[in-house]
């Protein structure tokens, strides 16, 4: 069995209650020998503790006799013997009477019946250190890490938290009427409600609305109405005609509103039959000025949604004719955030067309709304390439675009 001990590294510093023989005592420590060794050179005995120390420093002889052998054994039956001598507990002068064999002060040291004076520290985990006699009480009592339950609401949880956080939060705590009515305690969850019906809480007038300011414990309400009928009739008499001044008021704004709205819509009449006059005031400039300019038109459907006309104009075309220019026009949108395009041209032909016939292209670009549109593109699309002469004769094809289109 181990032995509780105040040290370990030495022999045995008990109080005995018979003072042990020299024999067990350790040439070392000087102490009844914990597991005792003999010398084979001389017979003295050593702790297992302090042999073992000694030949840690390097010492090689005995220490007593200094015989080079220094040869040692255990000896069980001296064991035996010292383990059987009787000693006080540790703690007799705080005032444990105990005293039994040595090789039961552990039991008595260390079992939670034994050694009342003994220190031992808390159990719940709040580390405080006190005898084990009053252990119990401490754990039942005082300890703040001890669970217990709320006695309003029975939550459970340690007793810090329920006297501490909890307790400002609780929706049972009960809590006195602000307004010291006569219901002496309402639980905090029940507060409001209680507020709401309380015969002692300020409240406004019925007739705050309509311009009483007046204020009353909630008791008082019905004789404050009593007292004052007059009074609110006169002010909902009042509030009501300013309300009528206000709809007629709003009236009058409403057909001013509707004036102005018949005033803008024949504005929008007049301003489209201008830009209809516009746009043939610009046919008849195209047709006068770009007497050397490959005028194209293109215009497209995609998915249902009819784009604006695109009219781009192809620069000195006799002489791109001429040095085999090919020509590019500007990038446009289909519409609104939508597929970028351009038209090409080569002014001398391309293919079959080559020396008779202009050609033209219509490309798809890469554009910045590429990722919000749908893939693959389909669509149909006119190609226009108008006639400046006369409104008449114009050359046009349509051109698709699906998912076999390169």
């Amino acid at each position: 069995m181990a032995i509780a001990t105040p040290t370990v590294d030495s022999g045995y510093d008990y109080q005995f209650v018979n003072t042990p023989p020299d024999r067990t005592h350790c040439i070392i420590c000087h102490l009844p020998s914990r597991d005792p060794y003999l010398t084979e050179c001389c017979g003295h005995v050593l702790c297992k503790c302090c042999l073992d120390k000694t030949r840690t420093t390097g010492c090689v002889v005995c220490p007593m006799c200094n015989d080079e052998k220094f040869i040692t054994f255990s000896n069980k039956q001296l064991d035996r013997e010292i383990k059987g001598l009787h000693v006080y507990c540790t703690n007799k002068e705080k005032g444990c009477e105990w005293h039994r064999e040595l090789n039961e002060v552990n039991d008595h040291l260390g079992s939670s019946d034994g050694c009342q004076y003994e220190e031992v520290t808390c159990t719940v985990g709040c580390a405080k250190v006190m005898q084990r006699q009053h252990l119990t009480n401490h754990v039942e009592t005082e300890c703040p890490c001890r669970s217990v339950n709320c006695q309003y609401c029975h939550d459970a949880g340690e007793h810090q938290f329920i006297e501490g956080p909890h307790k400002d939060e609780c929706p049972k705590y009960p809590m006195p009427c602000p307004n010291k009515c006569e219901i002496e305690t309402v639980s905090r969850g029940d507060m409001e409600v209680h507020k709401s019906e309380c015969p002692l809480e300020m409240i406004q007038c019925d007739y705050y609305s309509v311009g009483c300011e007046a204020r009353m414990a909630r008791k008082a309400r019905e004789r404050h109405d009593d007292e004052n009928v007059k009074e609110h009739l006169m002010m909902t008499k009042l509030k009501l005609a300013k309300t009528e001044d206000a709809l007629s008021s709003n009236k009058d704004k409403l057909v001013s509103t509707e004036e102005k709205l018949t005033s803008t819509e024949e504005k929008l009449t007049s301003t489209e039959g201008r830009l209809s006059k516009v746009e043939v005031m610009m046919q008849q400039l195209i047709n006068k000025t770009w007497s050397n300019h490959l005028v194209a038109m293109a215009t497209s459907t995609i998915t249902g949604t009819q784009c604006c006309p695109v009219i781009v104009k192809m620069s000195q075309y006799a002489g791109n004719k001429k040095n085999a220019v090919y020509w590019y026009s500007k990038f446009f949108f289909t519409h609104h955030r939508g597929y970028k395009m351009c038209i090409g041209a080569d002014a001398s032909g391309n293919g079959d067309a080559k020396g008779s016939h202009l050609s033209a292209f219509l490309y798809l670009m890469k554009g910045a709304y590429d990722n919000e549109l749908t893939w693959p593109l389909r669509g149909e699309f006119k190609l226009v390439l108008l006639n400046q002469i006369s409104d008449s004769e114009h050359h046009s094809a349509s051109p698709s675009f699906d998912a076999t289109t390169p």
